[in-house]
Formats: C-alpha cells, sequence, structure tokens
C-alpha cells in the first residue's frame, strides 16, 4: 500500500490528523502494517500504517510550510544576531561565541523535538535515550544562557526546576 517517498500526514487514535498537523515521508516500509518516517525535523520513527494517511505533494507542502511558520518564534530561541554581539565583547574570542551560540541551537533543537514527541505520542511512549538527551538539553541550555548572561544581562537564563 505504501512505498518509499510516499508523504503522509499521522492520524491520531481516532482516526483525524493531529492537530496541529505533522506530516512525514516514508524512509523505508516494514511489511504491510509498518513504516519508518522521516519527519520534518529529520528525525526517524516507526509508526503503523492505519495511523497514516496518503497525501499528495501539494498538501505536504502546505502543511510543512505551515509547520515551519509555526516553528520560527522559537520560545526559548535565542534572538541575536552574533556577529554584532561578538564585536560587543572583544574580550571574549569569536569562535568562543560561535561554539557557545552553536551549542544553544542544538539545545534548543533538542527541546522543541522532544515537546514534538510529547504532543504525539505522549510522554510515558518518550525512550530512555531521548528523555537523556532531553535532561541534557536542559542543562546545556542554562550553561550556555548563563555564558550569554554574563556579557548581557538582558538575556535571561531559564529556570526549569519552576
Amino acid at each position: 500500500m505504501y512505498k518509499i517517498g510516499d508523504k503522509v500526514i499521522i492520524l491520531d487514535y481516532s482516526g483525524k490528523p493531529l492537530d496541529p498537523a505533522v506530516v512525514a515521508e516514508i524512509e523505508d516500509v516494514y511489511g504491510q502494517d509498518r513504516v519508518r518516517l522521516h519527519l520534518p525535523d529529520n528525525a526517524c520513527c516507526l509508526e503503523f500504517t492505519d495511523k497514516l494517511k496518503k497525501i499528495d505533494e501539494g498538501q505536504y507542502k502546505d502543511l510543512l510550510h505551515s509547520v515551519r511558520k509555526r516553528e520560527r518564534p522559537l520560545a526559548v530561541d535565542l534572538q541575536l544576531d552574533i556577529r554584532k554581539f561578538a564585536s560587543k565583547h572583544p574580550r571574549r574570542r569569536k569562535d568562543e561565541i560561535f561554539h557557545v551560540f552553536n551549542q544553544d541551537k542544538h539545545y534548543v533543537s533538542i527541546l522543541n523535538a522532544y515537546a514534538g514527541r510529547v504532543q504525539m505520542y505522549g510522554e510515558e511512549n518518550i525512550s530512555e535515550r531521548f528523555l537523556y538527551e532531553y535532561k541534557d538539553a536542559k542543562a546545556g541550555l542554562v550553561r550556555t544562557r548563563s555564558f550569554f548572561h554574563e556579557l548581557d544581562d538582558t538575556i535571561p537564563v531559564p529556570d526549569f526546576n519552576s
């Protein structure tokens, strides 16, 4: 029924598309009832075919565009022009600031992926490995934001304990 490259939308347990919609591309087929999906955040997962609905390329692009549009203003994303920021802090090496900035983006990406997976599958279905990465990302984000907070006190340090 499904083949590699098909575009699909993921359905909830009642057979309706998730809200907000989650689209994916079939990466591999494991028999009649299971497929491996390639999600828009470059993650992959196994899914049963009864939780999928095939869509055409136009629908896929529209839904993917709305997903990307929805993700643009990230709640914990560091909005910063790194070149201007580095020029204001000449005592710090630019490559050090770039390194910490890239780490920060990586941690934010993991936090957003976790939030999406919890919304899709529920917190009880998150794998131990991904849960470990999530906890590591929270601690890492506190470290990176503390670094930037020392340089500019308008950048908040998140408090994940509350």
